[in-house]
């Protein structure tokens, strides 16, 4: 087997960071990442240098077993997210390098994989070197052992690539599949999207939740990644470790990474190579969808076409609306971990996640009318559609799958938790209230600050909405949402006396929200249409 020729894999890694950088520089969100970077990455090295450092002292007082327990959570914890977070990115974004035919014509494959991961580490040693660093040197200064930083920061250079090589080799395996079967080319982007989302769920659930460390833990325990940890303990004062477990741990790791390159090498030719499998798009013109049956007749024709057309985009590219879901993620991660904790759910869990279902189908189809039409908005403003019916269809986009999603998960979360019987009934009304007025808010801010530049999702240019308009769309929200909301939370806890009493409390908070989502439904749409109806090309 012929290994790759450093000098030319050293120019497509230099080329890979000239493309990062420049793309960086070239936006306003890239030089935001970078000062990002700049800022949070060396005051999170200091408090990770100052942990270990305090820390260290105390290691070599510790049981063994404790040490050793401890060690390996890291170097697990390590691992695992660099190799989350690479097959991620080689699944979307490096799997397949800018100008690979090219680049194929004119160098071997393995050159090119050579190059492409080694500007992979480059990029993630950016972002974990100075941590990774920090760590060895506070550890050295704390247990007073200079040894202790060397093993340490090798041993953890050692993992972060390891960790690389496998999420490398995961999202290549992705492509591999995604290139043979028929079936999940299809529904590439409904897959990907919705694996995204429950595993980065699922990892953030886990490892917040304090239950979930002692289950990995406990499992650690049992197996043979224990002896990684042995490596490190040669190094660590007052313990001891065991010769057998140091020498099959650094051999293990040290000869886990050929073999891993040999993995990637192996898909890279397959998937680099391969001829993809084209599924077939089979357009009926007499057929008649189930929101042709639902809406023919009861809708204008103009504003159910944009309605389904918007439907229809989001099926077949759901990473072009994967921006709405923020609202649910945020109370996932947040909320979410009551019930993994096994201290039960909140009450309010009902009302919080009605509310953040009406707030993202309130973003997904409204919250940029005009960029999100991106290389047909010229054809959209010049065909026979109003400006008001434009905008209905796409407030029609969001209402009505909405409207059915947003009182089952009201409804059968509070039967779940038990939420007693008005406030769930106050919380149900808010959540319809706000997933009708959302679409329309979301409309008037996404045509004061529209977007036009598309960014990199996922390896695609997509023109998603900005943030100035994501901004004044959930403070608006928030406003309108609020009196229901408190009145719902006040019901439920009444942490001090309210001299109301819960009905009349209810009812006040809900014809509150009513009135204000009202007025901010009409303004919105009003001024969204007008916007639409009168805007010009530059």
């Amino acid at each position: 087997m012929i290994g790759p020729n450093w000098r030319r894999a050293h120019l497509v890694t230099r080329i890979e960071l000239r493309r990062t950088l420049r793309s960086l520089l070239d936006s306003a969100r890239g030089i935001l990442v970078l000062a990002g970077v700049g800022l949070f990455v060396p005051a999170y090295s200091l408090g990770i240098g100052a942990i270990a450092f305090f820390g260290g002292g105390a290691l070599t007082e510790l049981p063994t077993a404790d040490v050793r327990t401890a060690v390996v959570a890291v170097l697990l914890g390590l691992l695992t997210l660099v190799t989350f977070v690479e097959v991620q990115r080689s699944a979307k974004q490096i799997g397949e390098p800018d100008g690979l035919d090219g680049l194929l014509t004119t160098l071997p494959y393995t050159d090119v994989l050579a190059g492409v991961v080694g500007a992979e580490l480059a990029r993630a040693l950016a972002v974990l070197g100075a941590p990774v660093l920090a760590l060895a040197v506070g550890l050295s200064a704390g247990t007073g052992f200079v040894l202790v930083g060397p093993v340490v920061l090798v041993t953890t250079l050692l993992v972060v690539t390891l960790g690389l090589l496998l999420g490398y080799a995961g999202g290549l395996t992705v492509k591999l599949v995604a290139a043979r079967s028929a079936f999940v080319a299809r529904h590439r982007a409904s897959i990907g999207s919705a694996a995204s989302l429950l595993l980065t769920v699922g990892w953030l659930a886990v490892w917040s939740a304090q239950s979930g460390q002692l289950a990995i833990l406990r499992a650690l325990t049992d197996s043979p990644l224990l002896w990684l940890a042995d490596v490190v303990l040669v190094a660590v004062p007052g313990t001891t470790a065991d010769p057998l477990a140091v020498v099959v741990g650094g051999v293990a790791l040290v000869g886990s990474l050929p073999v891993t390159a040999v993995g990637c090498r192996w898909l890279a030719e397959r998937v680099w190579y391969v001829d993809p499998v084209q599924p077939d798009h089979e357009f009926d013109p007499d057929e008649r969808t189930l929101s042709d049956r639902l809406l023919a007749g009861r809708v204008p024709s103009a504003t159910r076409v944009v309605a389904q057309k918007s439907w229809l985009r989001a099926r077949r590219a759901p990473f072009t609306v994967q921006f709405a879901v923020v609202p649910v993620f945020l109370l996932l991660v947040s909320q979410g971990q009551f019930l993994l904790r096994g201290s039960g759910a909140p009450t309010t869990l009902p009302l919080t996640v009605g509310v953040a279902t009406a707030a993202a189908f309130g973003a997904a189809f409204t919250l940029n009318p005009l960029g999100g039409e991106e290389g047909v908005l010229p054809l959209t403003l010049t065909t026979a559609v109003s400006g008001r019916a434009f905008v209905a269809g796409l407030v029609l986009a969001g209402v009505l799958p909405g409207l059915v999603v947003a009182p089952l998960v009201v409804v059968g979360l509070g039967a779940a938790v038990e939420t007693p019987s008005l406030p769930l009934l106050a919380a149900l009304a808010t959540a319809l209230v706000a997933t009708v007025a959302a679409p329309a808010i979301a409309a008037g801010c996404g045509v004061v600050f529209p977007k036009f530049e598309p960014s990199s999702v996922h390896g695609r240019d997509v023109t998603v909405p900005s943030s100035f308009a994501f901004g004044g769309y959930f403070l608006v929200f928030g406003a309108v949402v609020a009196p229901a909301s408190a009145a719902v939370l006040l019901s439920i806890g009444l942490p001090f006396p309210v001299p109301v009493e819960t009905p009349a409390l209810l009812a006040g908070g809900l014809a509150a929200t009513a009135v204000l989502g009202g007025l901010a439904t009409v303004a919105g749409f009003l001024y969204a249409a007008n916007r639409v109806a009168t805007y010009r090309l530059p």
